[in-house]
């Protein structure tokens, strides 16, 4: 009885250990900003750069798509009745601004993918 239990609680914690073990080098998922900066810092294999590298595509899409929105609000405030107050949260220069801000952020993070995917070809190819 004792021999059965001790066996039983050694194959339990082998298991616990193994599953953590497993857990610290499965790879994660980026889904924001803090991930991809732990990302950056742990890249060294091609699939880290990858996964990096499509993490920002996805995001500099995200961006485009905001920005698209604000250049359409931009838009309709220029066809619309005219703002007194040229600062004023809703004219069109605002918008126009907030989308011009986003673009540069979309272009930051595709040239970001651009070098991520050189990274991952240049450490799928080098002599090992």
């Amino acid at each position: 009885m004792y021999k059965r239990m001790t066996c039983q609680t050694i194959l339990m914690m082998i298991l616990a250990f193994g599953s953590i073990a497993l857990g610290t080098h499965m790879q994660q998922a980026i889904n924001n900003d803090r991930d991809l900066w732990s990302a950056l810092k742990a890249a060294k294999t091609p699939e880290d750069h990858a996964r990096i590298a499509a993490y920002c595509k996805a995001r500099a899409d995200s961006l485009d798509a905001q920005a698209a929105g604000y250049e359409q609000a931009a838009a309709s405030y220029r066809n619309g009745p005219v703002v007194k107050n040229l600062m004023a949260p809703n004219t069109a220069a605002r918008y126009d601004s907030m989308a011009k801000g986003l673009r540069e952020q979309a272009q930051s993070n595709r040239e970001l993918a651009a070098s991520h995917e050189q990274m991952a070809k240049d450490a799928t190819t080098a002599p090992k």
